[in-house]
C-alpha cells in the first residue's frame, strides 16, 4: 500500500522497485491517480488494486471491500504498508498475509506482526521506506527515483512546437500546502529576470495550481509560457526531461522533475531539505533564514523557516551558478 501524495510516492518508488527485483511477482496497491506515473517508473511492481478514494462513505466502503477481496485473493505471503493511512493499514492488516509489516506507531499497528524501526534522526524520507524492506529481510542500496517518458509522450511534446529546450526553465509556483510556497511576487520578478537572461520561464502544474499561476502572470512584465493544466503527466515528464532547469517549492512536482533528470533549484522553509530534498546530484537547495513564529505555518515542524525570508537574489545567484 502506497501513499496518495505524489512526492511520497516517488520517494518510496526506488524501495518498491528494489523489492520487485528481489521478489518477482510483487504487486502494489496504489491510489488510482498514480496509475499513469507507475507505468513510467522502470521496474515498478504491477498494481493489483487502484483505490479511487472518492465518493461518500458507502461508496468508499464498497470500494474497500472489493479491494480487500482482491488483495486476499492473491494469497500474499507478506505485505508492507508504505502509506500509513487508516484505509491502507486496514487493508494490509486484514490481508491474510502471514507476515504483515508497518512502521512503529502507525494506524492499526496492532493488526501487524512486525514493526519497522524508525531511521536515525536526520535521515531522508527514503530511509523511512527502506526500513520496511529491511524488516522483510531485504537490504541494499535503493538508488534514487527515476521516471521515463514513453515515445508517445515525447511525440506529444514535439507536436506542441515549444521553444528550444535549452532555453526552457520550468517553474512550479504552488503545491499542496501554502505554508511551503515562496511569495508569488518574487516568482513574477524571477520570471522577468529569466527573460532578461535570454531564457523562457515556463509555468507547469495541475488544476489546483491555476490560481497561483494566474497571480504570477498578472504580476509579470513579460508573460511566461503557461503549461499549467496543458500537459498530461507523461508529456510533463517529457518536458522535464528536456528543460534547462526546474525551480520550485518543496512539492511533488519538484521530486518528479528530479526523477526525470532535470537540474533542480529547490526552495525550502518549513520543511528540512535533509529529510525532504530531491534525490539527485543535480540540485541546489535554498532554505529560508528566519524562524517561523509559533502562531504561523506548520507548528510541528522543528526549526521551520519562513519562505518569505528567501531573497530573490539568492535564487538568481543559484541559477547563475547552475547554468
Amino acid at each position: 500500500m502506497l501513499d496518495r501524495h505524489l512526492g511520497n510516492f516517488l520517494v518510496a518508488s526506488p524501495v518498491l522497485t528494489h523489492i520487485a527485483r528481489e521478489k518477482p511477482g510483487t504487486q502494489a496497491v496504489i491510489n488510482a491517480s498514480h496509475w499513469a506515473l507507475a507505468q513510467r517508473i522502470p521496474g515498478f511492481p504491477e498494481p493489483c488494486v487502484q483505490l479511487q478514494g472518492t465518493g461518500n462513505g458507502i461508496k468508499k466502503g464498497l470500494e474497500f471491500l472489493r479491494a480487500l477481496r482482491t488483495v486476499r485473493g492473491t494469497k500474499p505471503s507478506w505485505i508492507a504498508d508504505f502509506g500509513g493511512s487508516n484505509t491502507g493499514a486496514l487493508l494490509g492488516g486484514l490481508s491474510g498475509a502471514p507476515l504483515r509489516i508497518c512502521r512503529k506507531g502507525k494506524p492499526r499497528a496492532g493488526l501487524y506482526n512486525r514493526h519497522a524501526e524508525h531511521p536515525a534522526n536526520g535521515s531522508h524520507r527514503i530511509d523511512t521506506y527502506g526500513t520496511l524492506a529491511q524488516a522483510a529481510g531485504l537490504n541494499g542500496k535503493w538508488g534514487w527515483p527515476v521516471v521515463s517518458a514513453t515515445s508517445s509522450d515525447r511525440r506529444e511534446l514535439e507536436a506542441q512546437a515549444l521553444p528550444d529546450p535549452a532555453t526552457i526553465v520550468c517553474l512550479h509556483v504552488a503545491g499542496g500546502k501554502g505554508y511551503k510556497h515562496w511569495p508569488l511576487d518574487r516568482y513574477a520578478s524571477l520570471c522577468d529576470w529569466l527573460y532578461d537572461q535570454g531564457l523562457r520561464p515556463t509555468l507547469v502544474g495541475a488544476g489546483p495550481d491555476r490560481p497561483s499561476a494566474d497571480a504570477v502572470k498578472a504580476l509579470c512584465k513579460q508573460q511566461p509560457i503557461d503549461l499549467v493544466q496543458q500537459l498530461s503527466l507523461g508529456t510533463l515528464i517529457a518536458r522535464l526531461e528536456r528543460c534547462r532547469l526546474f525551480i520550485g517549492n518543496d512539492s511533488g512536482p519538484m521530486h518528479l522533475a528530479a526523477a526525470a533528470g532535470a537540474p533542480i533549484i529547490g526552495l525550502f522553509g518549513p520543511t528540512d531539505p535533509a529529510r525532504w530534498g530531491p534525490l539527485t546530484e543535480k540540485r541546489t537547495l535554498i532554505r529560508g533564514t528566519e524562524p517561523i513564529a509559533p502562531e504561523e505555518g506548520k507548528k510541528h515542524v522543528q526549526d521551520g523557516r519562513r519562505m518569505d525570508s528567501i531573497p530573490l537574489e539568492a535564487v538568481t545567484d543559484a541559477i547563475t551558478q547552475a547554468l
